[in-house]
């Protein structure tokens, strides 16, 4: 036992060791061959750029050796070195790649009192380096009588192999824990094997004096060969002498009570219930006759090896319980039924407000348990009354108990509470009566006096009110006058002049300026008519005409009237309305709607972009809509747009204003309709306006503007 972990230990220390040595001369073995392969390459590198620069130098012997030098090093980076000096025939240095070069040694091998014949032939390794051990080899070059010399770091060279010096010593290093982790294992694994083998025999000692002290034991059932076995405190709980090594089916059967089922039912349970615990209580009789009642825990274990099923658990002796059990609810029917026969209501509450008991009498007055969601503090009581929602009063009584319970008493005071109530009511409804008596003179002087004040104020408003209409109504008839005559004379002598009719005008700037005053003179007279039409509007001086409209011609109408500007714009006009869809309206007042809307669009909408406008039924309604793909609108500016004079921040930005009377007005003539005009716009996605209209004619309606 002791020398089988001592021999292990040593066998793998010295496989430790072993291995190391093997690795540390295999590694050193790998080191001479990279050298010898680096001394090689650095030949061979130094030997081409040595040609390829007296190649160079003959090839042009009037430029500069020194430019020749680095444009050989620059054409060929593959076989530059790391270092290289190049001197001529007098000794004296022609260059130094790289220019920044130290004093290092390899400007010795190139002394010119040294003969061509001392030059090494192969690579020398230069140990003395400030910056390190070099490979160094010097060439002579046969067009100018100089000499080239070439340096490498040895350590360059020797990467490849210093990277795998590390990745060996690493995997070494990993295997030689991982074996002295699994050594450390196995003798940690024997040495708890050996402490479970102390703690098994210690754990069936204190197993047996629980299950005796417990009163249970435990049973072990061979289904396959019909052997059940106990454990020795089992015999105890029965009192039984003799202990036998296993029992049958049969014999168990023996002892049960005929009134408790048979064994054969619970193992059918439990093959029914295979891998749940199977839980039954029943009696077996004792040495002395008696009867000891028993609650089985059971659970179904199959053998993987032999496949051999047994009923595996534990029996406890529950005989003290089932007496308690019994007695306990004796006394809970006897107290139940005392105190049912209460005359008032009674309820038990646990510590969270659960109903543990209650009488009948509670039973039909539940409404209670919403009125008893706080109690009196520990060992306090308290009364109070509260009213059902039957209208009857109860008078509670509650008292909190220890354990944080509470116990409640009601009784049904609704007769007291009416009489009282009676009392009351009849003394308040006769000083209510002369109380109001008194207010109700009072209330009526007061109200006689502002009815006069109202009137007379009245009065003076309407005055005010007609007076003000008439002079707006004045001033309009007279501005209609004033400004449509010199608009009219503008717009007529502009477009005489623009057509020429009495000759050149002798510019073409003048046809221009002509056009412009034309265009601002329709803008003016077309403003002032708009706001004409929304005081008549406002004044409610506007009438309209029904006919019958047909959706698709009134909806033609409005295209036809924006389609020479659309094209300017290159803006697409789409169409989707069909042709038998038909309202009662006035079909000028339609169409304005439709005309205010689809310039709108097409203002707003960008060179190139879309407007569509159509038409659909639904129910009792057509709904024309108008979409563009412009900027849209903004959510705060929607709810104001259908007001006189009101623009969008849009519109204002980018300098395409108008009256701000367009909307306002087809909002109006939609009101007129009793139908409504809604915005609907996403910023930067465009806009689309609907006016939902009767199709036939109704009451009044209203102008409702939404954010979509």
């Amino acid at each position: 036992m002791t020398f089988a972990p001592f021999a292990v230990a040593t066998a793998i220390v010295l496989a430790i060791l072993l291995v190391i040595a093997v690795t540390a001369e295999e590694l050193g073995v790998e080191r001479d061959l990279a050298l010898d392969a680096a001394a090689h390459d650095v030949d061979v590198r130094a030997t081409l750029l040595a040609a390829r620069l007296d190649a160079a130098l003959s090839a042009a012997p009037q430029a500069s050796p020194a430019e020749v030098f680095r444009f050989v090093l620059r054409a060929h980076p593959d076989e530059r070195l790391a270092r290289a000096v190049f001197v001529d025939r007098t000794g004296e240095r022609i260059a130094i790649d790289p220019p920044t070069a130290p004093q290092w040694p390899l400007f010795d091998l190139v002394e010119v009192g040294k003969p061509a014949t001392s030059l090494p032939i192969k690579v020398l390794r230069l140990v003395a380096d400030p910056d390190g051990e070099q490979f160094a080899a010097v060439r002579q070059l046969a067009a100018t009588g100089g000499r080239v010399a070439f340096a490498s770091p040895v350590a360059h060279h020797l990467a490849a192999w210093s990277h795998a010096e590390r990745m060996v010593a690493a995997l070494l290093a990993a295997t030689v824990a991982l074996v002295v982790a699994v050594g450390a294992l196995y003798a940690a694994e024997q040495q708890a094997k050996r402490k479970r083998v102390r703690d098994e025999k210690a754990s069936r000692a204190r197993t047996e004096l629980a299950l005796n002290r417990g009163r249970c034991g435990l049973w072990t059932w061979d289904l396959q060969h019909d052997r059940i076995s106990w454990s020795p405190s089992m015999f105890g709980v029965l009192d039984l002498a003799e202990r036998p090594t296993h029992w049958t089916s049969a014999d168990l059967q023996a002892l049960m009570h005929p009134e408790d089922g048979d064994l054969a039912e619970i193992a059918r349970a439990a093959f029914e219930r295979r891998g749940e615990c199977v839980d039954v209580e029943f009696r077996m009789r004792a040495a002395d006759g008696r009867w000891v009642w028993l609650r089985k825990r059971a659970e179904l274990v199959v053998d993987e090896t032999t496949g051999v099923a047994s009923l595996v658990g534990v029996a406890f002796d529950v005989t003290d319980r089932k007496k308690r059990t019994q007695e306990a609810a004796t006394a809970e029917r006897l107290l139940r039924e005392a105190i049912d026969a209460m005359p008032d209501a009674f309820v038990l509450w646990d510590s969270e407000r659960r109903l543990i008991l209650s009488n009948s009498k509670y039973q039909s007055l539940h409404n209670l348990l919403g009125d008893l969601s706080t109690a009196a503090g520990v060992g306090r009581s308290r009364s109070y009354e509260t009213q059902l929602a039957d209208g009857r009063w109860l008078q509670i009584r509650e008292r909190r108990m220890r354990d944080g319970g509470s116990v409640v008493v009601a009784a049904d005071i609704s007769a007291i509470r009416k009489h009282e109530e009676q009392l009351i009511s009849s003394e308040r409804l006769l000083l209510a009566t002369a109380s109001q008596l008194r207010l109700s003179r009072r209330s009526l002087e007061e109200q006689s006096r502002e009815l006069a004040e109202l009137a007379e104020r009245y009065q003076e408003q309407k005055t005010k009110a007609e007076a003000a209409n008439r002079a707006k109504a004045e001033f309009l008839a007279n501005m209609s006058h004033e400004l449509r005559t010199p608009l009219n004379a503008i717009i007529g002598f502009s477009q005489l002049m623009g057509a020429q009719a009495f000759g050149p005008l002798g510019c073409e700037r003048y046809r221009d300026y002509c056009a412009h005053i034309l265009a601002s003179g329709r803008h003016l007279l077309n403003v002032f008519s708009d706001i004409l039409d929304m005081s008549r509007l406002e004044a409610g001086r506007e009438r309209l005409t029904y006919a019958r409209v047909s959706a698709d011609e009134a909806v033609r109408c409005a295209v036809h009237d924006v389609a020479a500007i659309a094209r300017e714009k290159g803006v697409a006009l789409t169409v989707d309305v069909r042709a038998d869809l038909a309202l009662e309206a006035d079909a000028g007042a339609l169409e304005r709607i439709l005309k205010t809307l689809m310039r709108n669009a097409v203002k707003f909408a960008p060179d190139g972009g879309s407007v569509e406008i159509g038409a659909e039924a639904a129910a009792e309604q057509i709904y024309f809509y108008v979409q563009d793909n412009g900027p849209g609108i903004a959510a705060e500016d929607i709810a104001r747009l259908g007001r006189p004079f009101e623009q969008g921040v849009v519109v204002m930005a980018n300098g395409m204003k108008g009256s701000g009377l367009g909307l306002a007005i087809a909002n109006s003539l939609a009101e007129l309709h009793d139908g409504t005009l809604r915005l609907g716009s996403r910023p930067g996605e465009g806009a689309v306006a609907v006016v939902a209209l009767p199709r036939a004619r109704r009451g009044a309606g209203s102008v409702v503007a939404q954010a979509a």
